[in-house]
C-alpha cells in the first residue's frame, strides 16, 4: 500500500474532531417572600426580565406568595416556582429551595428581604450553590433580636450581602455585625417616567388644571407617614389637593382622618395604579413624608418625572434625593406643619419647582439608572460565580 493511501486510511479512521460544548448559560434564581407591589420586589422583576434578556444566563424566580410579583413575571414569560412556609422557622422550605437548586440546575441564588435572605442563604450553602443577599430596608430589624441572629447566621454562609443604601451598609456593618457589605443602590428604567400624559393624569383623577396636586406613591402603612401629609394638607389653601397611590391597612383609618380634618374632597386614594407615568405627569409636587425609608423607587421615579420634591431627612431618602435646596426640600418626621411650610414654598415659586425638578432629574439620570443597578450586580454575579469555580465559596 502507497504511503498516500495508508495516509488515507489512517485519516478516515481516525476519530472526527468534535467541536467545542458551547458553556451552558448560568442559571440565577431570585427569590423573595413578598407578593408586592413594592420596591425590592419591583427590582427582582426588572433583574429576571434583563438577565433573561442576556446571552449566557438564564433567570427564574422563586416566590412564597402570588400577587404583582408573579404577575409581572408572567405578564414577560419569566419562569417562576412557587414555594410554601408552614411555619416561622421552616426546615421543610429549606430543603424544597435545595433540592430545587439541584434539580434546576441553578448556578447562583440572588435573595431579597429577610425571609428568603435567611431560607436562601441556608439552601444555597447545602446545595453548595454561591448566594448574594440583597437587604432593601431596616424595618424589618427594628424589634427583632432574633431576626438580626439569623441575617448575621446567612450572612456567615459564605454569601455576599448587599445593602441598597449607605445607611443600610452602615446599620448592617455596625449594628448587626457583618463585615464586607457591598452597596448597590436601586435603579429604575429612566424613560418610563418621562413617558406620561398631563392632560391623560388629570383627567383619571377628576381634577382640573387650575388646582395643585401633591402626589405620593407608597404602601398604605404608618410608617410611610401619611397622616402627616394629610395633617399638613389642612393647613394649606383649598386650591391644593394630595393624591396617594398605594394599598395597605392604613386605607379605611387614612379615610376616616380626611373626613375628621375636613379634607376629604381633596384628598384622592387611588389604591394600587399601574399608569404610574400618568400620575406623575399630573402632578405638580412629590411629597414623601416618610417616617423610615430604606430606598425608595417611587422617589426615584419623581425625580425622573422632573417633580419638585419635599421628603423627610430619613434612612436612604437624603442618599437618593441629595443636597437640601439643590435637588430638594427636606422636612422633619412626625412634623405636619414642618412639612406644609415647605410644600407652602413650591406653591408660591414655579421657578422654584422648576429648577429643583431639572435638578432631580438629572441627579436621577446619573446615579439611578436601571443600566447601573444591571452593571454593579452583573458584577457581583462575576464574583460570586468566580468564586465558586475557586471552589472557596464556604
Amino acid at each position: 500500500m502507497s504511503p498516500l493511501a495508508r495516509a488515507d486510511l489512517g485519516e478516515r479512521n481516525a476519530p472526527a474532531a468534535t467541536a467545542p460544548r458551547p458553556a451552558r448559560p448560568r442559571h440565577v434564581l431570585q427569590l423573595i417572600e413578598t407578593g408586592g407591589p413594592g420596591g425590592a420586589e419591583r427590582v427582582l422583576v426588572s433583574l429576571t426580565a434583563a438577565l433573561a434578556a442576556e446571552p449566557g444566563f438564564r433567570a427564574s424566580a422563586g416566590l412564597l406568595k402570588a400577587g404583582y410579583v408573579a404577575d409581572e413575571l408572567a405578564r414577560r414569560g419569566l419562569p417562576q416556582t412557587q414555594f410554601r412556609i408552614r411555619r416561622a422557622l421552616d426546615p421543610g422550605l429549606v430543603m424544597a429551595l435545595a433540592r430545587h437548586l439541584r434539580q434546576a440546575e441553578v448556578d447562583l441564588v440572588h435573595a431579597h428581604e429577610f425571609t428568603m435572605n435567611v431560607y436562601g442563604a441556608a439552601a444555597a450553602w447545602m446545595a453548595r450553590v454561591p448566594a448574594i443577599l440583597t437587604v432593601h430596608g431596616r424595618g424589618y430589624y427594628a424589634e427583632a433580636g432574633r431576626r438580626l441572629l439569623a441575617l448575621r447566621l446567612a450572612a456567615r454562609s459564605g454569601a455576599i450581602v448587599v445593602a441598597v443604601s449607605s445607611d443600610i451598609q452602615r446599620f448592617l456593618g455596625s449594628e448587626v455585625g457583618i463585615p464586607g457589605v457591598r452597596l448597590v443602590p436601586n435603579g429604575i428604567d429612566l424613560a418610563r417616567p418621562a413617558s406620561g400624559d398631563r392632560a391623560r393624569g388629570r383627567q383619571a383623577l377628576g381634577i382640573g388644571p387650575e388646582a395643585i396636586v401633591i402626589g405620593n406613591i407608597g404602601n398604605l402603612y404608618p410608617v410611610k407617614g401619611h397622616r402627616v401629609l394629610l395633617a399638613a394638607l389642612a393647613e394649606l389653601g383649598p386650591e391644593v389637593h394630595v393624591a396617594i397611590a398605594g394599598r395597605g391597612k392604613e386605607a379605611e383609618p387614612l379615610r376616616a382622618l380626611a373626613a375628621e380634618l375636613g379634607i376629604a374632597a381633596r384628598v384622592h386614594f387611588l389604591g394600587y395604579r399601574d399608569d404610574t407615568p400618568d400620575l406623575l405627569a399630573a402632578w405638580d409636587i412629590y411629597a414623601l413624608p416618610s417616617l423610615f425609608e430604606g430606598q425608595s423607587l417611587a422617589l426615584i421615579e419623581a425625580m425622573a418625572a422632573r417633580l419638585p420634591i419635599v421628603a423627610t431627612a430619613v434612612g436612604g431618602n437624603p442618599e437618593v434625593l441629595g443636597p437640601k435646596e439643590v435637588t430638594g426640600l427636606y422636612a422633619p418626621p412626625e412634623d405636619p406643619t414642618a412639612l406644609a411650610a415647605e410644600l407652602r414654598r413650591l406653591i408660591a415659586d414655579p421657578a422654584l419647582r422648576a429648577r429643583l425638578g431639572a435638578a432631580a432629574l438629572e441627579r436621577a439620570r446619573t446615579e439611578f439608572s436601571l443600566a447601573a443597578m444591571l452593571e454593579r450586580y452583573r458584577a457581583l454575579y462575576a464574583a460570586a460565580l468566580a468564586r465558586k469555580r475557586r471552589g472557596s465559596t464556604r
